[in-house]
């Protein structure tokens, strides 16, 4: 596991794409063409803020994680305080190679305990199975649903909201 850098771009389009084939295949609209974008990334990486897994000399994954929450987040009755919260953002993987997943969300987790974090926050869109899946496996807790015609959330189904509080 490392910080992503620009020169990683190329890589991390990749993963994007089959994340998006998947979504399509899945017919869960969440990632499109609209989003994520390149500038994206570019974000996430000049601020810190992602990281690339790396397997037999190849980038199979990626996960961006911070403490930057969605506006959205304050419409919910958190169990615990989320001042301090790190959220997961955005993650994809190569899936010809099996796990990446599961390594991505417990590298987030020991990440956010490691700088002494009470809480972990995620969401994803409500036709999403497969992370829903995930944040199951690793016991997150669903907090609630986020709806509007405001992009990215443009969907015309809810966006779901998940925590797990860190020991």
């Amino acid at each position: 596991m490392r910080k992503a850098t620009r020169d990683d771009i190329h890589h991390i389009n990749r993963l994007t794409t089959l994340a998006k084939n998947i979504m399509q295949q899945d017919e869960n609209p969440q990632w499109d063409d609209r989003y994520p974008v390149e500038k994206d990334f570019y974000q996430d990486i000049d601020h810190g803020d992602l990281y690339l897994y790396e397997e037999d000399e190849q980038i199979v994954g990626y996960v961006c994680i911070n403490q930057s929450q969605a506006d959205w987040y304050k419409n919910f009755n958190w169990p615990v305080s989320i001042q301090e919260a790190y959220v997961i953002h955005r993650m994809a993987t190569d899936p010809k190679f099996k796990g990446v997943a599961q390594k991505l969300m417990q590298f987030a987790i020991n990440l956010a305990k490691e700088h002494n974090a009470n809480v972990i926050l995620t969401d994803t869109f409500s036709l999403n199975k497969r992370a829903q899946k995930l944040f199951q496996k690793f016991d997150f807790k669903y907090i609630g649903e986020y709806e509007t015609d405001e992009f990215p959330f443009d969907k015309n189904a809810p966006f779901y909201a998940y925590y797990k509080i860190l020991d």
